[in-house]
């Protein structure tokens, strides 16, 4: 029994890079869907500000306010209905491997592809 067997290493490594930018995204845009279920609410500006993107290979999930940072590390203030400090923080530790899990399916897709 006799088969045969390309190999395109650039093949693959693009297929790899195209999986982990999408499985970035994918997981960024879940960290942010539960943060947003625990960052603070007066008016929503700060909830609305937040974004979900992949840059230089890199997930990245933000809150654009000038006290997004503040409103996350003073464990001084007191947030009603849930919500509180460390909104992003929270998530990432509770979700981590599932994140993780998220961003190897996709790369995993790509590169069976």
């Amino acid at each position: 029994m006799a088969f045969s067997m390309r190999w395109d290493g650039r093949q693959i490594a693009a297929s790899a890079s195209t999986g982990l930018n999408e499985g970035l995204f994918q997981a960024a845009e879940v960290l942010l869907a539960q943060a947003n279920s625990l960052v603070p609410i007066e008016e929503g500006h700060l909830q609305n500000s937040g974004v979900a993107e992949v840059r230089d290979g890199k997930g990245r999930v933000g809150f654009n306010t000038p006290y997004a940072l503040r409103q996350h590390e003073d464990l001084t203030y007191r947030h009603p209905n849930g919500r509180s400090a460390k909104y992003l923080e929270k998530p990432l530790n509770q979700f981590g491997p599932e994140l993780e899990a998220i961003v190897a399916a996709a790369v995993t897709r790509w590169i069976g592809s």
